[in-house]
């Protein structure tokens, strides 16, 4: 992929412009989210801050109606993985923002990241 190409993946983000694929479908952060006699559990957003799978047309998504059934629940901390986050802050684990420079190595850290042992619920 070259620069260019990773600049466009998520051109036109925001509530008024149109959706892309990769806006809607790819996970933009992992927030962290309380599910009962779980650690470690986190809801996959997309660039809309929207869980994957639900679309804004649903309405307002309450992250803890959605979070046991839709949460992803990691072994072990996943704001300590090297090399996967491009920023870490209170709760929130970004993949990649409105820099080129996040979305080149995006899927290099997005592999990382799947090839990490979780839990995912259906």
């Amino acid at each position: 992929m070259t620069r260019d190409q990773a600049a466009s993946l998520t051109s036109g983000h925001g509530m008024a412009a149109t959706p892309t694929f990769f806006k809607t479908a790819m996970p933009y952060l992992y927030q962290r989210v309380e599910v009962a006699g779980r650690k470690h559990a986190y809801l996959p957003l997309n660039r809309d801050y929207v869980p994957l799978g639900f679309r804004r047309a649903d309405g307002f998504v309450k992250y803890e109606e959605v979070a046991e059934r839709h949460a992803v629940y990691f072994s072990r901390d996943p704001a300590l993985l090297d090399d996967v986050w491009w920023n870490v802050r209170d709760g929130s684990l970004w993949l990649y923002d409105d820099s080129a420079a996040s979305r080149f190595t995006y899927f290099a850290r997005l592999e990382k990241l799947m090839l990490r042992q979780m839990a995912m619920v259906a």
